[in-house]
């Protein structure tokens, strides 16, 4: 699987940051300054996100951590500090747990290691069927309208999408994700359970929390359920924060994995 990236190579550690669903490497952008003046930086498209193709059916946190994996053996890059946020923090925990001693150290940016999604084959099957019916040859539509006729069906918030993942173009609009991968990475990232990543392994690990009167994805359980299996982990509540910690508190996001990193 060949992934799209952007790696700004210094003399420095390398970070390597995963964006997570219906996103892609520009998420990070807005943080290269700050970031580059403690860190070589590898921004990557996961599989099917931003500037890296669709491919197959295979969207386990698993496959993703395989792509990675392939990824840094081109750069020949044998030892980093991951980031991984929300989905992209499974897919890095995945990662960790199949070749720990390339990790560093490990941040996850809001996002449980637990199992968050109960699998069955019929569920597989219902998200096969469901990803078929909204598969497209194309990002580029005619009218905002076609896009939201083909999300809509998936997301609640679809309206929401419009204004934030399509790009107006001349004679057309472009979705930045393919519909039929939000659905099978949806549900295929978070139905492994990656506790064992971090209760076998030793690396320092830090969980960087979003403020749970804001928006975020650490539940109580979430949070218990690490403290309770990885004691080592650090945690790091960023007050007033969303999910997106890095877009909404950029400063404290780039403070906190120096701090912890650097």
């Amino acid at each position: 699987m060949t992934l799209n990236y952007q790696y700004i190579k210094n003399d420095k550690p390398v970070l390597v940051l995963i964006h997570g669903l219906l996103s892609s490497l520009e998420t990070f952008v807005p943080v290269i300054p700050q970031l580059e003046k403690h860190f070589s930086l590898l921004l990557v498209d996961q599989r099917g996100h931003g500037k890296s193709p669709p491919s197959g059916s295979d969207y386990t946190a698993y496959s993703m951590a395989e792509d990675l994996k392939e990824l840094l053996e081109t750069l020949q890059i044998k030892k980093a500090i991951f980031l991984g946020h929300s989905m992209g923090g499974r897919t890095v925990l995945a990662f960790g747990e199949r070749y720990p001693e390339m990790i560093e150290k490990m941040i996850i940016e809001d996002m449980g290691i637990h199992t968050r999604q109960e699998r069955s084959g019929e569920k597989d099957q219902e998200r096969m069927t469901m990803a078929e019916n909204v598969k497209v040859d194309s990002l580029h539509f005619k009218s905002k309208d076609d896009i939201f006729k083909v999300i809509s069906p998936l997301y609640s918030y679809a309206k929401d999408l419009l204004n934030s993942k399509v790009i107006t173009h001349a004679n057309s609009f472009e979705l930045k994700f393919w519909p039929e991968v939000s659905v099978l990475y949806g549900y295929q990232g978070n139905y492994s359970d990656l506790t064992q990543a971090l209760s076998s392994s030793t690396f320092p690990v830090m969980f960087m929390i979003a403020d749970p009167a804001v928006g975020s994805a650490m539940t109580d359980f979430c949070i218990e359920h690490i403290k309770q299996h990885v004691p080592r982990a650090r945690m790091h509540l960023i007050p007033k924060s969303w999910h997106t910690i890095h877009k909404t508190h950029p400063n404290e996001f780039c403070q906190a994995i120096i701090d912890f990193a650097g």
